[in-house]
């Protein structure tokens, strides 16, 4: 063959250049992920409660980790009904409304991890094989741009959302009236939502490290360094972890392909429908996070609670229904301040909408994607020589088997951890609470 029809190694590139395409990887990633936020905020509607500049960076930030902090400050209401609390005289009560939120919005994760890792990965295939140092700086710059880019978005994530009503009725705040003696929650109307710049950064950079670090054993079309791409932990574990990541790359494609088509047809349908867009596109992968994992006897429960109020007791007798109240032995831990039990609790891995527990669900389509995940892993993985196979400890199918619940395990109990999510908002005044509410899958 003449030597100008050889094939031309393509260049490895240097290191700023590969600093620069790792930021760039992080930087679409946050694009997309802002994407989908916007789209799933005007699914919701919550363009007509907040402003999507300061919502959207919040998502974004809590789909890394960060925490959401709800607090509207102080507002003054009811005037002259003080004389209730002990004969005080005034302007007014002074109530506080203040709470936090705790959630991963898992679609937002689940496309920036795909964006990531696809700009971070891809572009290494039809170039030399890079030196170690090389990769260190496509690391280095991803780092760097995701510091900058979280902490600005956590910066950014702040702002104020108005209240819906009737919330406070919910609350046992009483609304304009009740068994509170007439204390007014509608003083508050809005709550101001800010953004832990700390949680935000520390998650942040663990999202990206854990991302990276598991790519650099599942990738497949792409190049590495030699000592890695040769070595023993990568040589294992490779075509497990990459099984795997397909399989649950896919399953997350199947709600958000209905979040899509349910926004498609929210155009012509009810209203109802664009919010269950909106969820899928937010919360589609919690949803098949739980049922999954049911199968494997997680208990999940979704429930909302009302906090006892602190001052049942002393604000009970400042109503109408005083008397009544204390007639049936309620007081500080009885029903809350709204004289409504509105708990509720609902195990989710016993429902049976489809006619079969949820459980039983999760458990067969679990049972039929292991099969899936351990045939395709067993073709994957090298055949042992004659060598290999007598200094083994366990046959082959068995050391795959092994690895395979180690990760299955591992992977469920992060999912479940990642699936969960709890908000909790409450009233206080001077210092006492004076009803609440939370709510919460776990």
């Amino acid at each position: 063959m003449p030597a100008s029809s050889s094939p031309v190694p393509s260049t490895r590139g240097s290191v700023g250049r590969h600093a620069l395409e790792g930021g760039a990887a992080v930087a679409a990633a946050s694009v997309m992920m802002s994407a989908c936020g916007v789209t799933a905020a005007l699914a919701l509607g919550a363009q007509s409660r907040t402003a999507l500049s300061q919502l959207v960076p919040a998502l974004v930030s809590m789909a890394v980790g960060g925490d959401i902090t709800l607090d509207s400050g102080s507002a003054v209401t009811g005037e002259g009904q003080t004389g209730a609390l002990g004969g005080m005289s005034g302007g007014g009560l002074t109530l506080e409304l203040g709470g936090q939120v705790s959630a991963l919005p898992l679609t937002l994760t689940f496309l920036g991890t795909v964006v990531l890792t696809v700009g971070f990965f891809r572009p290494l295939r039809r170039r030399g094989r890079p030196t170690p140092d090389l990769l260190w700086a496509r690391f280095g710059g991803a780092l760097a741009t995701n510091l900058a880019l979280f902490t600005g978005l956590a910066l950014l994530g702040h702002g104020t959302v108005r209240l819906p009503k009737g919330l406070m009725q919910d609350m046992g705040t009483g609304g304009s009236g009740g068994r509170t003696g007439g204390i007014p929650g509608n003083g508050l109307s809005s709550v101001g939502f800010r953004t832990d710049v700390v949680s935000t950064v520390f998650f942040a950079l663990l999202w990206v490290v854990l991302v990276i670090g598991i790519g650099c054993l599942a990738a497949r079309r792409t190049t590495l360094p030699r000592p890695l791409a040769l070595s023993g932990l990568r040589l294992k574990w490779h075509p497990l972890t990459s099984t795997l990541a397909g399989v649950f790359t896919a399953l997350c494609c199947i709600p958000l392909a209905l979040g899509a088509l349910a926004g498609a047809a929210a155009l012509v349908g009810p209203p109802q429908v664009a919010k269950a867009a909106g969820a899928m596109l937010l919360a589609g992968p919690n949803l098949l996070v739980v049922a999954l994992t049911s199968g494997l006897g997680s208990s999940w429960q979704a429930a909302i609670r009302q906090q006892q109020s602190e001052v049942g007791g002393l604000m009970g007798g400042s109503g109408p229904d005083a008397g009544a109240g204390a007639a049936d032995g309620i007081g500080s831990t009885g029903t809350p301040m709204g004289g409504e039990d509105m708990d509720r609790s609902i195990a989710v891995s016993s429902w049976s909408g489809t006619g079969l527990p949820l459980w039983l669900v999760g458990l067969v389509v679990l049972l039929g994607l292991l099969t899936l995940v351990g045939y395709l892993a067993a073709a994957r993985t090298p055949v042992r020589t004659a060598r290999q196979e007598a200094d083994a400890l366990l046959g082959r199918h068995v050391e795959l088997a092994l690895r395979s619940g180690i990760t299955v395990g591992t992977a469920a109990m992060l999912l479940c951890l990642a699936a969960q999510g709890s908000a909790q908002i409450g009233m206080s005044m001077m210092g006492s609470e004076m009803g609440g509410m939370t709510a919460g899958l776990q």
